[in-house]
């Protein structure tokens, strides 16, 4: 016996599943989250979870509460009746009054086919809303009038691509017609929820193995008006022509091609690698220097959205250099460099680079990317340096050296660059006469 059915045996009313444990169970694929109601208060149910459950973020307000056992963890929302503010799209009910079945309870809820219920004492199904019919049709409608339902909460409408991208299905035709009517109201959204979204959009042929669920993820976001909300830089590249000898598709889709050859983790630079394109046109007619200020303006675009530090300078890096020999015509050291500075991430730009060559519409992966990798494994069997910790020389022997404190740090950054070159002696000895010379070359640049 599982712990929600001990706990079932003490409460004097039913538990139900409900959303997408119910929902994923009836079409077959995998559950991953458990949310349960019922018509008990959350200090009732408090009381029947000793020695089953640990509770946590109870909001008796609104009646939820976290269930957290040694195998199993659920969240549970009393039945209730929501009241929002009128056309404020706040994701947050204004009043809530708890009702005493999933009858009433179903129709506060955003689509039917996540608001199917199944009892817990005997697995029964109830479906107030038509789900179960939906399911069958592979549709998302609302469970009840759309504009009703998303003007009562704006991350409704995030939720609709989600769901469409990760679930593969249509989207009822007055669901959608409402949905760009109303999506003004995404910006009354917190940027940390829409953010939150706009992961798991990134992330949705992941959740279920939906083919190019992404990429219609994305095409959904445009066709509703919801970037103009929150990354209305990418609509500018709708409809701007790229050279055709190198792409197949104007900016806007080539991103959307480039995000959907990406691995899941590297989605957001990709969003982000050309976003600059048309601000480069504008002002110079071209797309030249487009990755240094993709990078810019990534950076701006990820901390108004609320990225971590650590998140922000990974992909603006990652965003930088995404063009480095786009031909393959760099110098021989110059790449030697480049694979060094870089050496952490060089999977990542190339993994970038290859996406990239894939969303022109012409080519399977970059062969210069590819020629980088190659190059580090040769520089590995090289024993090559990457961080100033790995020179056999130390500040303290520069001291020795008599180089001056404020020349140290950069001798010893200087040095280690020049290991990358081809044909750099490993040798001690060789390295601090090389020391000397940079330290001489940095007092006459003074």
């Amino acid at each position: 016996m599982t712990s929600l059915e001990i706990l079932q045996e003490r409460l004097s009313s039913p538990l139900y599943l409900v959303g997408g444990a119910v929902r994923n169970e009836l079409l077959g694929i995998p559950v991953s989250d458990y949310d349960i109601c019922g018509d008990i208060s959350p200090d009732d149910l408090a009381k029947a979870c000793v020695g089953l459950f640990t509770l946590r973020d109870v909001n008796p307000r609104i009646g939820t509460v976290k269930l957290f056992g040694e195998k199993e963890s659920y969240e549970y929302t009393r039945f209730r009746r929501d009241s929002y503010p009128a056309l404020s799209g706040e994701h947050t009910p204004l009043e809530v009054e708890f009702v005493s079945s999933p009858d009433e309870d179903a129709f506060r809820r955003d689509f039917t086919v996540n608001a199917i219920y199944k009892r817990v004492t005997d697995g029964v199904i109830l479906d107030p809303t038509g789900g179960i019919e939906d399911l069958k049709k592979r549709v998302l409608r609302t469970t009840r009038a759309p504009e009703a339902v998303f003007s009562e909460d704006g991350l409704r409408l995030l939720r609709l691509v989600r769901f469409a991208a990760e679930l593969g299905f249509d989207i009822d035709k007055d669901t959608m017609a409402a949905a760009k009517k109303y999506a003004p109201l995404l910006k009354d959204i917190t940027v940390e929820r829409i953010r939150e979204e706009l992961e798991r959009i990134l992330a949705a042929d992941v959740k279920y193995g939906v083919k190019r669920a992404v990429y219609r993820g994305l095409c959904l976001l445009h066709e509703l008006g919801l970037f103009d909300y929150f990354l209305p830089e990418i609509e500018e590249g709708v409809g701007l022509v790229q050279p055709s000898k190198y792409h197949k598709y104007d900016v806007f889709y080539h991103i959307l091609n480039t995000v959907d050859a990406a691995p899941p983790h590297l989605r957001l630079a990709a969003l982000l690698h050309d976003i600059a394109k048309p601000l480069c046109y504008r002002e110079s007619g071209n797309f030249y220097m487009h990755s240094l200020e993709s990078a810019i303006m990534a950076e701006r675009v990820m901390r108004r959205l609320k990225y971590s530090n650590e998140r922000i300078n990974r992909t603006v890096e990652i965003v930088r250099w995404h063009m480095f020999d786009f031909n393959g015509e760099a110098s021989v050291n110059k790449k030697r460099r480049f694979v060094q500075r870089e050496w952490d991430l060089l999977e990542d730009i190339v993994a970038l680079k290859n996406a990239d060559s894939v969303g022109t519409g012409y080519f399977a992966r970059n062969e210069f990317g590819e020629a980088l990798l190659a190059l580090k494994e040769k520089m590995k069997e090289e024993k090559v340096p990457v961080k100033v910790t790995d020179l056999p020389i130390k500040g303290s022997e520069l001291e020795g050296l008599g180089i001056e404190p404020p020349l140290r740090s950069l001798v010893l950054r200087t040095l280690l660059e020049r290991q990358a070159d081809e044909g750099a002696s490993r040798d001690e000895e060789r390295m601090k006469k090389e020391a000397l010379r940079i330290a001489e070359e940095l007092r006459r640049k003074k």
